[in-house]
């Protein structure tokens, strides 16, 4: 069954933003809670749907405060000597993981109130707060893998994403 992004769209009104988490370039914006186990056993604090994120993207916050994707490149910021190793894939090294971390912890109730499709492939999120997360593909970016993905942790199989062939 296709899925449609209206779909994911009407699945993420009034859910909160609840955890920020990367792989190396791709960011995971988690909303609501729901537990997942892996075939190992091993339960995971999830969202209930996740946004995934592998293009350009930067968060704006109403007092024009604004986290962008780029920054997983820069060191995070920490009291006395930095260590002189430092990986930017590893999760929790870079500023953007440490802007997201304490965007989270200190707006816990950071509520998706509307969602829009921007351009083909494009998004705009806005939370209660004012803030906003604007996904903007390039054009010539657009590859084989997708820009972005909603995907449901909660075991129905539901996901929408952008690729080369559009939103599918």
């Amino acid at each position: 069954m296709q899925h449609t992004l209206q779909q994911a769209f009407d699945r993420l009104i009034g859910l909160p933003l609840s955890k920020t988490t990367r792989t190396e370039t791709v960011q995971y914006f988690h909303f609501g809670h729901t537990h997942y186990a892996t075939p190992q056993g091993l339960v995971l604090d999830v969202g209930e749907l996740t946004l995934a994120i592998n293009c350009a993207w930067q968060l704006e916050q109403p007092a024009n405060n604004v986290i962008k994707h780029s920054e997983v490149y820069i060191r995070k910021r920490e009291a006395g000597l930095p260590n002189p190793v430092w990986d930017w894939k590893k999760p929790g090294s870079s500023l953007l993981d440490q802007r997201l971390m304490a965007l989270v912890n200190d707006n816990p109730n950071l509520i998706v109130e509307r969602a829009e499709q921007q351009g083909t492939f494009g998004l705009m999120l806005y939370f209660s707060d004012g803030t906003t997360i604007s996904v903007m593909p390039e054009p010539t970016e657009q590859a084989a893998e997708e820009s972005w993905q909603f995907f449901s942790n909660t075991g129905d199989g539901f996901s929408v994403g952008a690729n080369s062939n559009g939103i599918q």
